[in-house]
């Protein structure tokens, strides 16, 4: 068995790193190397490297999303060397961070495909909390709505009615409470998140009559800032291809090249997806874990 030391992460760390990522799987690309500089410069994540004697040969990062909630991403192990307990080593490393910071609530989420993963979440006891589908489509430059309806950003005057909206089991997605942020980190969608997020100007919203109906959040990607990116969508049945429309046209008015983001696999959702144009960028889904790190 090989002697591993784990420590954060240093500048010259990058290239024996990204060299080992270039076979992290058979047939598909990492991204590693289109998020390492970024990866390393943010202060609220801890992005941890395995070593054996001196060569980085693995590496897991953890991002602290809110002050009680992390997400777990990056964990990768040199072909070389995997089977030796590299990953069980990094992932004992970001958990003893956790507990030492008290951060309760960890996440993670993981391809369908990735059975290795998968079953590892299975030893550890970590429980799947939701199956999400890619969409992506096309900007479109001109939609019509039905008489009524307005499409229009949200601002503060809205909170209270938007937050309502969030929280009613009267709409689709009474389940749906996470915020999948920029990056694709999924955080509980707390009031003062909500808050933010208007007031950053990335809440999009459809009215009907003055009563809001619909609404969606902006996100981002890390690796693609053409995309127009949802973090977060809900509303009434009939909102949703309207609104869905009126994002497409959106991003086409601010030249982004397409639109996309992650959806829950609830049949209505996705029918609603189909009829606004999107269709699935993905052949399988992603399973998306939670965990306490106290337990």
């Amino acid at each position: 068995m090989v002697e591993v030391q784990v420590r954060l992460a240093r500048a010259e760390d990058r290239e024996p790193v990204l060299a080992f990522c270039q076979h992290t799987w058979e047939n598909q690309s990492d991204y590693i190397h289109l998020v390492w500089d970024k990866w390393f410069a943010e202060p609220e994540g801890r992005l941890f490297v395995a070593v054996v004697n001196d060569l980085p040969v693995g590496i897991a990062r953890v991002f602290m999303v809110s002050d009680s909630e992390a997400w777990w991403e990056g964990l990768r192990v040199d072909r070389a060397y995997r089977g030796q307990g590299i990953a069980r080593i990094l992932n004992s490393q970001r958990e003893q961070f956790l507990r030492e910071n008290n951060v309760k609530i960890s996440r993670c989420i993981v391809r369908s495909e990735d059975k290795v993963m998968i079953g590892m979440m299975g030893r550890r006891n970590r429980s799947i909390i939701g199956h999400y589908i890619p969409h992506r489509s096309t900007p479109i430059s001109t939609v019509e709505s039905p008489s009524g309806l307005v499409f229009t950003q949200l601002n503060n005057s809205d909170f209270n009615s938007a937050w309502e909206l969030v929280n009613s089991c009267e709409f689709y997605g009474e389940n749906n409470c996470f915020y999948i942020g920029p990056g694709a980190k999924w955080q509980e969608l707390k009031v003062e998140l909500f808050k933010n997020l208007i007031e950053r100007g990335l809440v999009w919203g459809i009215k009907q009559s003055d009563r809001l109906v619909g609404l969606a959040i902006q996100s981002a990607l890390e690796r693609d800032k053409k995309v127009f990116w949802l973090g977060y969508i809900k509303g009434k049945n009939e909102s949703l291809p309207i609104l869905l429309l009126e994002l497409r046209h959106l991003a086409f008015q601010r030249k982004y090249s397409s639109i996309g983001g992650f959806f829950s696999t609830c049949d209505l959702l996705l029918n609603y997806l189909e009829k606004g144009g999107f269709w699935k960028s993905s052949t399988g889904f992603f399973l998306l874990f939670q965990w306490d790190n106290f337990s």
